[in-house]
């Protein structure tokens, strides 16, 4: 079986799944092969540095990687500090690394599991890579749902844009009503993998911390829904429509003059999480 080439680009200290979603990935060099990990800007609270979270998110990343026994040298590559929305369009070492290792293979996935500044940006400075690549997006809500700037990936409007308008191949996981299904709580992981490694631990504490935090009681590890579809399309329900405008207030509308992409509209949780919390067990 030939190993899929795949980059992620992440915002790994936003919340508290990117962590978890860096880890599967980690944990299924079976089915990958990793070629980089691209940090994307974030805008919240979290944001403690006024870089929109980049070299928080590069700090995690790296240490997701020691904590699996991975050497992240010349793996991970700092991006925007901020969205092109805001006036941010510069090359960086993200953008290029992307365009880099696009160029050079037949295909490669990038997973998008933040805003998506920097492959926008890639394809803006070099338009030829849009061909050689497929994008797997979590981000934005359903067709039938208004979007809203609240939700981080879906921020950088102009990024979007630049995507929707491209002729890139392009999967879109929704948040709302299809990543929203991926609940958990503090004492599934406690059963499932705390307690079993660092990692383990590394993870559900990040976790419980963030609910803590949040004042909430369950949250969804949304990001790991994009690691999973690429490792089992059994677990996904999806269909084909014409690729959306996006409207002044974020809303999409019908454009059937517009390329076709790809929506998700179910998710299989148990057996996603099955198998996470198997990887992140061992």
């Amino acid at each position: 079986m030939n190993k899929i080439n795949v980059i992620l680009d992440t915002d790994t200290y936003n919340e508290c799944d990117d962590q978890f979603a860096l880890g599967y990935l980690l944990k299924s060099q079976d089915v990958f092969n990793i070629e980089a990990i691209t940090i994307a800007p974030f805008q919240n609270d979290r944001d403690v540095e006024n870089d929109s979270g980049i070299n928080r998110s590069y700090i995690e990343a790296k240490k997701v990687y020691e904590l699996c026994g991975e050497n992240s040298e010349d793996k991970i590559f700092k991006g925007a500090t901020n969205y092109i929305s805001k006036g941010y369009d510069s090359r960086n070492e993200a953008v290029n690394k992307i365009i880099e290792i696009a160029l050079k293979n037949d295909k490669t996935y990038i997973l998008g599991i933040a805003a998506i500044t920097n492959i926008a940006l890639a394809i803006k400075y070099e338009p030829k890579i849009a061909d050689k690549i497929g994008i797997i997006w979590l981000g934005g809500h359903t067709l039938l749902k208004e979007n809203n700037l609240h939700e981080a990936n879906f921020k950088d409007i102009e990024a979007n844009k630049i995507i929707f308008e491209s002729n890139v191949k392009l999967t879109i996981i929704p948040y709302k009503g299809v990543a929203s299904e991926l609940q958990t709580t503090v004492y599934e992981l406690e059963n499932t993998i705390k307690g079993k490694h660092e990692l383990g631990d590394f993870l559900y504490n990040t976790f419980k911390d963030y609910l803590i935090s949040k004042e909430r009681n369950r949250w969804p590890l949304w990001d790991v829904s994009v690691i999973a579809y690429m490792i089992n399309r059994d677990w996904f329900e999806t269909f084909e429509t014409n690729c959306p405008d996006i409207n002044e207030d974020t809303s999409y509308r019908t454009n059937k003059d517009n390329r076709i992409i790809t929506f998700v509209g179910y998710l299989n949780a148990n057996e996603i999480y099955k198998d996470l919390f198997k990887k992140l067990g061992e």
